[in-house]
Order: C-alpha cells, then structure tokens, then sequence
C-alpha cells in the first residue's frame, strides 16, 4: 500500500514536473523512473500485483545530462508468480527519451524472473 501512495506521489510530482518546465525535457529521473516500471510490469505474471521499491530504495542515475537523456533505474518489485506466491524480483532498466515524452527501453535486467 505505501508503494502506491508513493507512485502516485511520483505521478504527481512529475505532472508538475512537466507543467512547471514546459519545454518537454526531464528535469530529473521521475519520469525514467515511472517508464522503468511500466516496462518491468510488461514482463511480469501479474502485473496487477505489482509493489515496486519506495524512492528511498530506488536508485535513479543520469547517465546523459544532454539529449537524448539516459537514465539508469535499479529497484525492486514484489509481485505475485504463477501459482499466486508473491516474489521479489530485482530490476536494473536503462531507459532513454529524446524528448521527455517519448521514451525507449536501452537495457532491462530483472532477476527471479
């Protein structure tokens, strides 16, 4: 539950991002963060099970600080497996954009999987 009181607070954050900028560029990792875990979920059992690591156990690095901007995303994510059983999987994603908006996967590593 207080995983996804913390997404939403990372959406939240990253529409006033977004507003706040105006020019389409990522001020910072939320926006590589929040694409990082729709590509995790796309790889998951179930997906609508997903519980993803909080702020303070995800590591969000810059890895390009000009366009195209590259992040590097490293957290984790319980979710439950084929037969119901929640597990917990790491994840190491690298995720570019050229524009804020549209965004590319680069490399996703998820372990347990």
């Amino acid at each position: 539950m207080r995983t996804h009181a913390t997404t939403t607070a990372l959406a939240a954050a990253t529409l006033l991002t977004l507003t706040a900028c105006g020019s389409g560029e990522p001020a910072d990792g939320v926006e590589a963060t929040i694409m990082c875990e729709k590509f995790v979920k796309q790889r998951l059992k179930s997906p609508g099970s997903a519980n993803f690591s909080g702020a303070s156990d995800t590591s969000v690095t810059a890895i390009s600080s000009s366009a195209p901007w590259k992040y590097q995303v490293m957290g984790h994510v319980d979710s439950d497996n084929s037969f119901g059983a929640s597990i917990r999987n790491t994840y190491d994603c690298t995720a570019s954009t050229p524009d804020g908006e549209t965004w590319t996967l680069d490399n996703l590593s998820l372990s347990g999987n």
